[in-house]
């Protein structure tokens, strides 16, 4: 499917507003192009600042497509989120959301300099708060995060708390620097979260860059198939078999572009593995799935498409409503329309159906 495809389908989608419910958006990405990263590099001190800079740096990001290692062509997003114009238009006046997260999938945890990452990752949260967020009372941010250095990431959670745009903190799974989200190394991040009552939030990105037997697959979508649905189950298995939310019991953790199709039979075979090993894992007094429905959240972007409508149905029953957060990855060829979530929730109760789309992220997130 080309570009100019994607982008009908975008226009066809937004012509069709979901009005009857209110709509949280857990997941829309600031898109980390030329642009945005020449603005981001005025917050950088020099040398790193010259890295940084499209005009004066040579190892410039791609903002678009496959990475070149999987043979991708296509483009990976169909507009860019550069403003807040690029969130209201398509999604509040197009698709009828109402208020939107906003991340931005970092480098801070990819690129070979420590410095320069964390200095990458503290100008990211600067430019995101005096350009995005100061912009629009619907629109909140998420911590940028680098998990290569815990300390670094509780002190930017320190510095940017009282800030009441910033609504949570992010990871970026799958980046050669980041460590495992169980980690006992990162429970000084967690300890920050607790302290200052904000959730810790995964995201999925470029696992394919750590886990080298993904390369080896022949085709894009083998790859888009199988590694963010890995990425996520590696970050729940690590949460919870460290013990981090027995650990931090008033701490909650939102799982973003995993998907959800995997989820039921994930909290099966970890209470398996549980029951097998219990002398491996002695922090845990309760079963995983205990642990994961008291505090973990799912974004159900991407939504499977099972033949039978009815599979999706059971597969929001199993994990339960109270469990997921409606995402669109706008601006991704990728998204989804309220809509495509909204057709499977007719069937539910209306206090579940709305905390799916609405509810789960506002209280997560203490919107109001």
């Amino acid at each position: 499917m080309a570009q100019s495809e994607d982008m009908a389908r975008f226009l066809e989608a937004a012509a069709r507003p979901l009005q009857s419910s209110q709509v949280v958006d857990a997941d829309v990405h600031i898109t980390y192009n030329s642009e945005v990263r020449r603005q981001v590099a005025t917050y950088m001190e020099k040398p790193y600042r010259d890295y940084v800079n499209p005009d004066t740096s040579k190892d410039a990001y791609p903002s678009h497509g496959w990475p070149k290692s999987l043979g991708g062509t296509r483009s990976f997003q169909i507009t860019d989120v550069t403003s807040p114009e690029d969130v209201i238009e398509p999604l509040f006046d197009g698709f009828g959301v109402d208020s939107a997260i906003l991340n931005l999938l970092s480098p801070g945890d990819a690129v070979i300099k420590t410095e320069r990452g964390l200095q990458e990752t503290r100008a990211i949260n600067d430019w995101m708060l005096d350009t995005m967020l100061d912009a629009h009372d619907d629109l909140y941010g998420l911590i940028i995060l680098a998990g290569r250095d815990p300390d670094h990431a509780a002190e930017e959670i320190d510095r940017l708390a009282d800030e009441d745009s910033f609504v949570g903190a992010f990871f970026t799974l799958g980046q050669e620097f980041m460590p495992p989200a169980g980690d006992p190394k990162l429970d000084v991040v967690y300890q920050a979260l607790e302290r200052h009552d904000l959730p810790a939030v995964y995201h999925i990105t470029g696992l394919h860059r750590k886990a080298p037997v993904l390369r080896e697959l022949e085709k894009v979508s083998a790859w888009h198939a199988t590694g963010p649905a890995w990425a996520a189950q590696l970050a729940l298995t690590s949460l919870v078999l460290q013990g981090v939310p027995e650990k931090f019991p008033d701490l909650e953790f939102v799982l973003l572009e995993g998907g959800i199709g995997w989820v039921p039979g994930w909290l099966g075979r970890l209470n398996r593995e549980y029951s097998q090993w219990r002398s491996e894992l002695p922090l845990l007094e309760k079963s995983p799935e205990q642990y994961i429905r008291e505090s973990m959240y799912f974004g159900t972007q991407p939504l499977p498409e099972f033949e039978d409508p009815e599979h999706m149905r059971n597969t929001i029953e199993m994990i339960g409503a109270d469990s997921l957060m409606f995402a669109t990855d706008h601006p991704h060829y990728d998204f989804d329309h309220p809509r495509a979530m909204d057709k499977f929730l007719q069937h539910f109760e209306d206090d579940e159906r709305e905390r799916v789309l609405a509810g789960n992220a506002r209280d997560v997130f203490d919107l109001g």
